[in-house]
């Protein structure tokens, strides 16, 4: 996944896997005035999950980052006891 975005008038580049690309955007973003310019997606998996977590979160973007993140942590933790 891949997000441009505006902080302060500045661009930003938020890449790699879906996980971390939100990383990268809530520790940019958080706190600040910013505006999203471009997402590119690798999968339609991953849309539909990012605007399942849109909608949800009322099209606060950072929210559902958050929201993301948290999921994907659960279930990383479901597949840790499993193992």
């Amino acid at each position: 996944m891949r997000l441009l975005v505006s902080v302060g008038g500045e661009k930003k580049w938020c890449t790699g896997n879906t996980v971390n690309a939100f990383k990268e955007l809530v520790a940019t973003v958080e706190g600040k005035d910013f505006k999203v310019l471009t997402i590119f997606y690798d999968s339609k998996k991953e849309r539909r999950r990012f605007k399942r977590e849109l909608r949800r979160a009322g099209g606060d973007i950072v929210k559902a980052a958050k929201n993301y993140l948290s999921w994907w942590e659960n279930i990383q933790q479901r597949r840790a006891k499993v193992h």
